[in-house]
């Protein structure tokens, strides 16, 4: 069961996340992306993006972008938590939409 500080948490993450990818990303391969879920873990140590995409190669593209940008998104992250340890961030595909298709 999650607490209710970590709802929040992961609730500003994952608008924060989304708005930093859309608007400060100036990398095109990362307008395909769309963020999912953000999921932290029971320590908060670990902020984990699930991110998709229209086909594989756009996520595949857009995910190495990001992994390129991890830096970026860690000290935004960082500043918005005003934590003791900002969250590693670690991106992944998220393929339920290409799963639900078949």
């Amino acid at each position: 069961m999650q607490t209710y500080r970590k709802e929040r948490a992961t609730a500003l993450l994952f608008e924060e996340i989304t708005v930093l990818l859309q608007t400060e990303m100036e990398d095109p391969r990362v307008a395909a992306l769309t963020v999912t879920e953000v999921s932290l873990t029971k320590d908060r140590r670990i902020a984990r993006v699930y991110v998709t995409a229209p086909t594989e190669e756009d996520l595949q593209e857009g995910l190495a972008a990001l992994e390129r940008a991890k830096g970026l998104v860690r000290r935004r992250v960082s500043e918005l938590l005003r934590w003791r340890f900002a969250p590693e961030v670690e991106f992944r595909p998220d393929r339920t939409p290409q799963r639900s298709a078949r």
